[in-house]
């Protein structure tokens, strides 16, 4: 009979324990809405943080910098100015990053026209030939609108070849003897317009003759043209 009572009172307190440990263990978990928002707040600004990141790394991707012709290329369709000095930008015409390309041109242009002649290529793809219009976008729109710009089409990028252009928005600056003096973009990201070191070298050149800056980087997309990197 002793034993039965000892068993029974063993029973009854492993039921109480069994209880006070489920109750702290519901305590402990209970859903706190605080500690929640908090860490739904943190999750939220990583996320924001990892996306501002990932489009400032866009934003600052420079393009492929090739060594242009350090004299103006004799086989070129174009012909430079030979008492000014003569620029060329090479763009796609489907790149929204060289949008401000275009825009930054139209300051130096406006400040400067006088003593520079302007040539802007949109390069087609051989592949899109058969399509008439496929290069008339409203980039080719705002180029055009530009004072003084001439704006053609590079049919299967020959001239991109010749200058060595693999990236949109790329500018050349040869001086009135046919000799370069600058290379590389006039924004300071990719679409990004303002004050920037390459509209203030062409500026220089254009204003004082000479800088100390020879090239810059490029912010735009691919041009679709094979070169190889130098």
């Amino acid at each position: 009979m002793a034993q039965a009572n000892d068993l029974g009172i063993t029973m009854h307190h492993n039921h109480l324990n069994f209880a006070r440990g489920r109750n702290a263990f519901a305590r402990g978990t209970r859903f706190r809405p605080g500690w929640a928002m908090h860490t739904l707040v943190l999750a939220w600004g990583a996320l924001v943080a990892g996306g501002m990141g990932l489009v400032w790394q866009y934003q600052h991707d420079a393009g492929t910098l090739h060594a242009a012709p350090q004299h103006w290329p004799a086989d070129s369709s174009l012909r430079p100015s030979p008492d000014r000095w003569t620029l060329v930008l090479f763009a796609h015409p489907k790149c929204p990053c060289t949008r401000a390309t275009v825009g930054e041109l139209a300051r130096i242009i406006h400040h400067g026209g006088d003593r520079l002649q302007a040539h802007v290529l949109f390069v087609k793809p051989r592949s899109c030939a058969m399509q008439p219009d496929w290069e008339h976008t409203t980039l080719w729109d705002a180029a055009k609108r530009i004072p003084g710009v001439s704006v053609t089409a590079d049919v299967g990028g020959d001239e991109a070849h010749r200058f060595r252009a693999a990236t949109s928005g790329l500018v050349l600056l040869y001086d009135p003897a046919g000799n370069l003096k600058f290379r590389g973009g006039i924004t300071a990201s990719r679409g990004h317009s303002g004050d920037n070191l390459g509209r203030t070298t062409v500026a220089r050149f254009l204003t004082h003759g000479s800088t100390d800056v020879d090239r810059t980087k490029v912010y735009g997309c691919e041009l679709g043209i094979e070169l190889e990197e130098t």
